[in-house]
């Protein structure tokens, strides 16, 4: 039997620089063993929750990897791109199953240095923080034509055509990168909806990033974040690091060793172990993972993002 991990507490108002976060992470299941199982069936009754944070700061505007493209162009890509997978995948003969909240926030500063945590919606679900997966799928922004890439299988020439894309997030790139503040936020936000649904799946958060921390050390806040728990289990928190340059690229790592720089080792301390689940459903993928895995990726570009996005949530949505 699982017993639910009482909430992390946060003595802060706001986070600043240096703050110290002080948190409790009482178990009270079997023998003070934490047993994390992640098997809660996602339905309408116990709703999934995924949200994104995503980096809006002035350096997205570089190309991301060997691509033309700005960071924040691919970006806004691959969310939109989710959100109407996620919305294709809750469809049934009855219209859009509701049995998953999302939320989307972007951060950055203004021109005075003060932090923007804010929905990165736009249109008519502009402002809200988490929404019914229904809500996505009915309310698009707007309807965009993009040119679409493919591959004839047996040609293997690459052809391109018109087609129509959904857009909810509009890319944004301006000030700098307000770490701390996003992660302090998505607490709150999380902690709330936790406190309405006690029994369900925990929510994933997908933190999307190109650079360091620019208010303070972030790993606290997250892991304040990961000690958030559901009766099924703690709060997991992924992190993707998107590159300009075409250096190797890490995905799941399961030890810091290796890893070529400072941010590398403080993404990798911020994020969740990957759970059973999930490491199967990777493995069943055909990925070479160790025990320990993290949900980490560094230097990505558009297709190991894209790859990303669906091995930290996919796992999740099919146990429904």
């Amino acid at each position: 039997m699982f017993c639910a991990i009482d909430r992390p507490i946060i003595e802060a108002d706001e986070p600043d620089a240096g703050i110290n976060i002080k948190k409790t992470d009482h178990v009270t299941d079997m023998g003070g063993v934490r047993v994390l199982p992640y098997q809660r069936e996602i339905s309408r009754d116990h709703k999934a929750c995924i949200l994104f944070l995503l980096d809006q700061s002035y350096s997205m505007v570089e190309p991301l990897g060997a691509s033309d493209r700005r960071k924040c162009d691919e970006l806004a890509d691959a969310v939109n791109g989710w959100l109407y997978n996620i919305s294709i995948r809750a469809s049934g003969d009855e219209g859009i199953r509701d049995y998953m909240d999302v939320g989307v926030i972007g951060y950055r500063t203004d021109q005075q240095a003060s932090p923007i945590i804010q929905s990165a919606l736009v249109g008519p679900l502009a402002g809200r923080e988490l929404v019914s997966v229904t809500d996505i799928g009915n309310h698009p922004a707007r309807i965009d034509t993009k040119m679409q890439r493919i591959q004839d299988e047996e040609t293997g020439q690459w052809m391109e055509f018109p087609a129509e894309s959904p857009i909810w997030v509009d890319p944004v790139a301006e000030g700098s990168t307000p770490m701390c503040h996003v992660l302090y936020h998505a607490y709150q936000v999380l902690d709330q909806w936790i406190r309405q649904h006690p029994d369900s799946f925990p929510p994933i958060v997908i933190h999307i990033s190109d650079g360091e921390s620019q208010d303070g050390d972030p790993i606290a806040y997250a892991e304040a974040i990961r000690n958030l728990a559901t009766n099924d289990g703690n709060v997991l928190l992924f992190n993707c690091h998107l590159s300009m340059t075409q250096a190797q690229q890490i995905l799941f790592p399961s030890s810091p060793q290796g890893l070529p720089d400072d941010l590398a080792t403080v993404l990798f301390n911020m994020s969740s172990v990957l759970p059973e689940p999930f490491y199967r459903h990777a493995v069943a993928e055909g990925m070479d993972l160790q025990p320990g895995a993290r949900g980490m990726c560094f230097n990505a570009d558009m297709v190991v993002l894209v790859k990303f996005l669906d091995m930290g949530t996919r796992a999740a949505v099919q146990l429904r």
